[in-house]
Parts: C-alpha cells; sequence; structure tokens
C-alpha cells in the first residue's frame, strides 16, 4: 500500500489513477488535434495580407508544439500502464527501490526514485 499526502494508495488505486489520467490526456488531444485540423483548413482559404500570414505562422506552431507535448505525455502514461499491467510500476529502474508513493502520485511514469533521477541527470 502506498502512503500519500491525502492518505493511502494502493496499486489498484494508482492504476485506477493512470488510466483516468490517460483518458484525460487522450481527450485533450483529441480537442487539441482538431483544434490544429481546424486551423489548418482556416489557413487553406488563404493567409490575407502579410500580418495574418504571420500570425498564421505563429498560431501553427505554437499548436504543433503543444500537440507534440500532449503526445509525449500520453506516451509517459502509456508506458506507465504497461509496467502497471506487468507489476513493476512503482518500483525505481536504477536502484530496485520503491519510488516515494508522493512522487508517484505526482508523476506517476516515473521510472526513477528521486536520488537516481538526479544522479542520471547529472551524467547528461
Amino acid at each position: 500500500m502506498m502512503t500519500t499526502l491525502e492518505g493511502t494508495l494502493d496499486q489498484a488505486q494508482l492504476g485506477v489513477l493512470l488510466k483516468a489520467r490517460y483518458e484525460e490526456a487522450a481527450e485533450q488531444l483529441r480537442v487539441q488535434s482538431e483544434s490544429v485540423r481546424q486551423l489548418r483548413r482556416s489557413g487553406d482559404q488563404g493567409p490575407g495580407d502579410v500580418a495574418d500570414a504571420g500570425t498564421m505562422v505563429s498560431d501553427t506552431e505554437q499548436q504543433d508544439l503543444l500537440t507534440a507535448a500532449l503526445d509525449d505525455h500520453m506516451r509517459k502514461l502509456s508506458d506507465a500502464l504497461a509496467r502497471f499491467e506487468g507489476g513493476t510500476l512503482g518500483t525505481c529502474d536504477g536502484c530496485g527501490q520503491q519510488i516515494p508513493p508522493a512522487r508517484m502520485e505526482i508523476m506517476p511514469w516515473s521510472t526513477h526514485c528521486v536520488k537516481c533521477q538526479a544522479a542520471a541527470e547529472r551524467r547528461y
């Protein structure tokens, strides 16, 4: 059982939390993708003047960056779900110890405890 700031969170509850976050992220990505499609369709009607064209390019780039960030978040959550199903969620890949429950609650895709993550970041 994992102790958290708000009480306890066992593996089953962590799985439910992870699945809920995955579904939320999937919906955000769906909405974002539709927004990008609409933005691109509006650009197909012609950019108007030079300022409009510049704004369109900037808006499109921002939307593409947001979509990429959401896609990366989905990948992390998907990987965490696979670790959950494999029974390794919450175990540090570096030292094999339990990842602190508060870290798992905030970042359920964590693959390293704080100490091992800090060591990995110093190497880069």
